[in-house]
């Protein structure tokens, strides 16, 4: 009788050691402990973190989805940010659809209730000087917290971006191109992504250069940076030219209405200047 209770105690202690290793907590606080095909059956699972920034703005707050793109739905996930590759929270979350908050100071959510397709949480930037934040997911796909799936776990990095120091009018000091929002999108009624298929994206230019002139003094050519924003296939083919014209620096934000283009992969390019980015999109339909 001994042996039997000493093995059942074993046995739960192995199966919350698993779950405790999704990037720190299935049912705890998170940290950046993220593990994929070490705590459930197979590392090729699905999972994608949409609109956290590659690069945010102080306090600014952004939303955030986790979805799967294929596969089974998600069982469990959790998501957290730290400050750098330290322990320290970066950044503070409010839960917005099937997500909830851990307990405590640490930080961080996870899925609620479990067995979802997508998720929705708000993340409030940290304050100015923090430096570089890092976001780190986990994820189980199955059909039970006890059986065999696909697992992924994801970190991303995310610069602070350092503004002018002029109250209001303060502006970007460099470039950056966001992830489009939703993503991935889709025209189907009813899809977890929206059944929309129009999507979000958005860019930053930092303060203009010195106006150019052209024909004599005073003549000006442009008093923004030249900007070109295309849409292209899998092929290579330009889709559709969102932007092609001079912008003012400053936080932009175009859509893109893809009910007229099949589902698939897009990829969207910006170029100002000498600055060039690429960013991929799903299109569903």
């Amino acid at each position: 009788m001994r042996e039997v209770v000493l093995f059942a105690l074993l046995s739960l202690a192995t199966i919350a050691s698993a779950h405790n290793s999704y990037t720190g907590g299935y049912s705890g606080a998170p940290g950046m402990r993220t593990c994929a095909s070490s705590c459930h059956g197979s590392g090729s699972g699905t999972l994608v973190v949409n609109g956290f920034p590659s690069s945010y703005i102080p306090g600014q707050t952004y939303q955030l989805t986790v979805a799967h793109v294929g596969g089974s739905r998600i069982v469990n996930f959790n998501l957290t940010t730290r400050v750098g590759s330290t322990s320290d929270v970066g950044g503070t979350f409010a839960p917005v659809s099937n997500s909830a908050l851990y307990s405590g100071a640490d930080g961080g959510v996870y899925a609620s209730p479990h067995s979802i397709d997508s998720a929705v949480i708000n993340w409030t930037a940290p304050a100015k000087g923090t430096g570089t934040v890092t976001l780190y997911a986990a994820a189980f796909q199955g059909t039970t917290s006890s059986g065999s799936g696909q697992s992924r776990a994801l970190s991303i990095t995310s610069t602070e971006i350092v503004t002018s120091v002029d109250g209001v009018n303060s502006v970007p000091l460099g470039f950056s191109l966001y992830q489009n929002f939703p993503n991935p999108f889709s025209a189907r009624g009813g899809s977890a992504f929206g059944g929309n298929p129009t999507t979000t994206i958005s860019y930053q230019l930092p303060v203009p250069s010195p106006r150019q002139t052209a024909g004599g003094p005073g003549v000006e050519v442009s008093a923004g940076s030249s900007v070109s924003l295309k849409v292209y296939n899998t092929l290579g083919e330009e889709v559709e030219t969102l932007v092609n014209e001079a912008r003012q620096a400053g936080t932009h934000k175009v859509q893109w209405n893809a009910s007229s283009s099949p589902s698939g992969i897009y990829f969207y390019r910006l170029q100002a200047g000498q600055f060039v980015a690429t960013k991929s999109m799903i299109l569903l339909k």
